[in-house]
């Protein structure tokens, strides 16, 4: 009898501590104002005052992964990877930015590994997109005229073994290649 009480305890204080850990790391409401503030107090850890401001909220198919889209003060883009867990909650699992036109990431998710660009599209001067892998026969392409900042992403195929770096080239509406130079003006 006291080996089965211990064994009860022993598994309930385990089951309450996993809880605790998990409600934890899964704190942030499903809403723009909790994830602009998160986002705020995450890229200011050390140091600063960095006030993201969430511009898109994608959500990567039907997985529980979702990239945030964000402007920094000094008109950088950033995004973010969060992840929703089963209490309907977010937790960041990782961010970025920079002044780049555009970047290229794999996110690893719990439906495969996909390939996401985030960018924004000056003076609407960029038809399309295309991001080719350099270690495999893959690529995403994908329209951006009319959207000023976006996410656009794709699944990577399971025989794809590395699905990062990728290279990305700019096209104009009549399918000409912009380059990175004629963008920055």
């Amino acid at each position: 009898m006291k080996k089965a009480l211990y064994i009860i305890s022993f598994t309930l204080i385990i089951s309450i501590g996993y809880c605790w850990y998990y409600f934890s790391q899964y704190h942030i409401e499903d809403n723009r104002t909790a994830i602009q503030s998160n986002l705020k107090e995450w890229n200011n850890r050390g140091a600063g005052s960095n006030k993201p401001d969430v511009l898109e909220v994608v959500r990567l198919d039907d997985t529980s992964s979702y990239i945030v889209l964000y402007k920094t003060p000094s008109e950088n883009l950033g995004y973010a990877h969060l992840i929703k867990g089963w209490n309907g909650r977010y937790k960041i699992q990782h961010t970025g930015e920079g002044d780049n036109i555009a970047d290229y990431q794999k996110i690893q998710t719990n439906n495969g590994v996909y390939g996401v660009i985030v960018g924004k599209n000056p003076n609407l001067k960029i038809d399309h997109i295309k991001a080719d892998l350099y270690y495999g026969d893959f690529n995403i392409k994908s329209s951006v005229h009319s959207d000023e900042m976006f996410v656009r992403y794709k699944k990577i195929p399971s025989d794809i073994e590395e699905a990062f770096p990728a290279e990305l080239t700019y096209y104009d509406k009549d399918g000409s290649v912009i380059e990175l130079s004629d963008l920055e003006k």
